[in-house]
């Protein structure tokens, strides 16, 4: 088990920080609201419209796919600045959560929600593209 190190980002870098998560969380919601609304009124004109053969047919579920891939990624981009917020209020912002180590912080500024230190994240990666390529 890895022990936690403690971080060394200052009070003004955490501040920042924390209000760019801010910002970023406001924004998700506000593009998940609206992507919701859109496929609301996709799907309600859908409903309203005849569908005249097959291929209108397949056309109209690829764009609810499409609609509802998009939320779900907003949803989990929501999820993790939660998330990173909560490592903020309870301290332990800033360590990568797989060794520990101090995440950089021109990493957690390009990405404030991030969990993991650039090597992890891109041992993950080439385990994932590893994984991937087995599979075919």
């Amino acid at each position: 088990m890895n022990t936690m190190k403690l971080c060394c980002l200052n009070q003004s870098q955490l501040k920042g920080l924390k209000r760019e998560l801010q910002i970023l969380h406001e924004q998700l919601q506000a593009d998940l609201k609206a992507e919701q609304s859109d496929q609301q009124e996709e799907l309600s004109q859908l409903s309203c419209s005849e569908v005249h053969d097959r291929c209108e047919a397949a056309a109209a579920t690829e764009l609810n796919q499409t609609s509802l891939s998009h939320i779900k990624q907003l949803e989990e981009e929501i999820r993790e600045c939660q998330s990173a917020l909560q490592r903020i209020e309870n301290g332990g912002y800033g360590c990568c959560e797989k060794c520990g180590e101090e995440i950089e912080l021109n990493r957690l500024m390009a990405n404030p929600a991030a969990v993991l230190c650039v090597g992890c994240q891109s041992r993950d990666e080439l385990h994932r593209v590893r994984d991937c390529g087995a599979a075919f």
